[in-house]
């Protein structure tokens, strides 16, 4: 099984963000093998069966039992520099991606104004979708790599990332969901038939004396006598 390093140990000292380069003699009997297909692309296996697709930029001059790869390849994967890998070229054509849909890890993913340009440009050269986790340089001005949950990909696991993929971006994970807006209570208004209506509360009534009187009752008079 062959080693696996990052580009910073090649003889060139980096390489494609998004694919890895093989031996000469691995890359030739590949290509010699594949049908139908137009990009060369492998299954990197660690030793937990942890499977990943990528793409083969190339072969390199630095060894027969070498594999150089993006440091993202290594952090997916789990395995440190020189870890031995198992590498399995894909002989048959991959299905085309029909619709996939991907969660941004952060929100500031898709905060560039270029990121819709950048994404489809960044899922062309990957040229293949897996589920689980993407990586993706989406600005090439800032070489970071973004990180995308792949939620839902038709119509396989494995699938060609064309110009004819569908793509559906949902709200990136670190971002609250929309806040439900409090409900506003309504005031039923009801018509108002007549005074009764309008004063619902008992007025109080003085009660009746023993002797009969009644406080406040009675004829009046004026002060002046008439």
């Amino acid at each position: 099984m062959p080693n696996v390093y990052s580009y910073t140990y090649s003889s060139e000292g980096h390489g494609p963000w998004w694919g890895i380069r093989c031996p000469r003699e691995f890359y030739d009997n590949a290509i010699r093998q594949m049908h139908e297909t137009s990009r060369c692309f492998v299954y990197l296996t660690n030793s937990m069966g942890e499977t990943l697709v990528v793409a083969v930029e190339g072969p390199h001059p630095d060894g027969d039992d070498n594999i150089f790869v993006p440091d993202w390849v290594l952090t997916r994967l789990g395995i440190e520099v020189g870890e031995e890998v198992v590498v399995d070229p894909i002989l048959e054509p991959l299905p085309k991606g029909e619709s996939v849909v991907l969660r941004p890890m952060t929100g500031s993913t898709v905060e560039g104004p270029m990121f819709l340009e950048g994404l489809t440009e960044a899922l062309n050269q990957l040229g293949v979708v897996q589920e689980g986790v993407l990586s993706a340089i989406v600005d090439p001005s800032m070489p970071q790599i973004h990180e995308f949950f792949v939620e839902n990909l038709l119509p396989a696991k494995v699938c060609l990332a064309d110009g004819e993929l569908r793509v559906d971006l949902q709200r990136a994970m670190d971002r609250p969901p929309t806040p439900i807006p409090p409900e506003i209570p309504r005031l039923l208004a009801e018509p108002v038939n007549d005074f009764h209506d309008i004063c619902e509360c008992e007025m109080p009534v003085a009660p009746l004396s023993s002797n009969g009187f009644v406080p406040f009752s009675g004829k009046g008079y004026r002060l002046d006598g008439k």
